[in-house]
């Protein structure tokens, strides 16, 4: 009986040789029909996160005034019109406000007000900046958003809170809601800023600003949703030894972690205006701070908690399946002293003790959660010295 070698390519029957029983024919299959195994990728990979940034890219207000909707691949910086559309919309009000008020002559224009007006362009070009740096920091990263996000089942439902939130009535309702705060205030407390022309002129200045704030601190709500939905998801493709490594979780931590540095920044910006002895600046001071400390908190602690959360229950499904896969490491407590005996016989033990402590050791995200603590007490720590003042 002649033997052949498992996974050798069987022989045609060859004259002298005994004849073997013919195999039953197979019926060709049709043509595009190939086998498909379930652990590979699609030949077309997922989107969904890109295709819905690059649309934002061209349509959120921050980025749309200084940028334009020119392809999204495009260095604008090197474009003279990106330039004039910055600076034109950052420093175009408060300077032509200057000039207006500086050959009328009147009275009540006094330095204080020009540099306060001038203060209030950089704050509208930082904001700019700030829009812009974000979404193009996500937008050149954003495959790896993509593949962090295809396994989910709801992926398209969590990329379409961002969608969604493209839709003009909705990014109108916040700057304009804090573009009529100065006029409420004056409304409540005093009008004596609208008796001279100084006055409302700087008033239509703060208010454009505040316009810029509340569209720049919509898309800073907006987007941590999509982390904090994403909980409810439990098949994202995540590293199984490192998690917070992933190069879509260090994606979503890094990209949440810049803004929360602007933001403390512009906290301090914000104290200067109360510096001009001015009523309504004094009073609107303390909300420009609570609003402040709300985003701040909002993008860099829920985001990162989310995603610290996210890591922790991975890591805790690994852990779990290495230990009731057979190994022996689920003991009753009066089993202890079987331990030493089991290591000496179950030679794999210690290749499954090595991989536990590599998974256990591996961090919850992608920098110290000690950074988290201290950004939340330097954050409280101001805002109390702040009210103390």
């Amino acid at each position: 009986m002649a033997m052949q070698v498992p996974g050798a390519r069987a022989q045609p029957n060859q004259p002298g040789t005994p004849s073997q029983k013919a195999a039953p024919p197979v019926a060709p299959e049709p043509a595009g029909s190939a086998h498909t195994h379930v652990s590979e990728r699609p030949s077309q990979p997922w989107r969904g996160f890109s295709e819905t940034w690059e649309r934002g890219f061209r349509e959120v207000y921050t980025v749309w005034l200084p940028r334009g909707r020119g392809p999204v691949n495009e260095v604008a910086i090197g474009r003279w019109q990106t330039w004039v559309r910055w600076l034109g919309s950052a420093y175009g009000p408060p300077l032509l406000t200057i000039a207006v008020l500086a050959t009328s002559g009147t009275r009540s224009f006094t330095g204080d007000h020009g540099w306060l007006l001038f203060l209030l362009g950089t704050i509208n070009g930082g904001m700019y900046a700030a829009a812009v740096l974000a979404w193009k920091y996500a937008l050149l990263r954003a495959p790896s958003l993509d593949e962090l996000l295809e396994p989910c089942p709801n992926r398209d439902s969590l990329v379409g809170v961002i969608s969604a939130g493209l839709r003009h009535r909705y990014q109108l309702t916040l700057p304009l809601a804090l573009a009529i705060v100065p006029w409420i205030c004056l409304a409540t407390y005093s009008s004596r800023w609208l008796h001279s022309p100084t006055g409302i002129l700087v008033l239509l200045n703060s208010t454009w600003s505040l316009a810029l704030l509340g569209s720049v601190s919509y898309w800073l709500f907006v987007p941590p949703v999509l982390v904090i939905r994403l909980r409810t998801c439990r098949e994202v493709r995540l590293r199984w030894n490192d998690p917070a490594h992933t190069p879509g979780i260090r994606t979503l931590s890094e990209g949440y972690a810049y803004p929360a540095v602007f933001l403390a920044m512009a906290a301090f910006a914000v104290t200067v205006p109360g510096l001009v002895d001015h009523p309504i600046f004094g009073r609107l001071l303390p909300f420009l701070w609570l609003w402040l400390v709300i985003l701040a908190l909002w993008v860099g602690v829920a985001t990162q908690l989310s995603i610290y959360l996210i890591v922790r229950r991975f890591k805790l499904r690994v852990l779990d399946d290495l230990a009731e896969d057979g190994s022996g490491l689920m003991l009753a407590e009066h089993e202890f002293r079987g331990i030493g005996a089991l290591v000496r016989r179950d030679q794999e033990l210690g290749a499954v003790l090595s991989v536990y402590g590599s998974v256990t050791s591996a961090p919850g995200l992608p920098y110290g959660t000690a950074l988290v603590v201290q950004y939340i007490a330097a954050i409280i720590g101001s805002l109390v010295g702040f009210l103390l003042q």
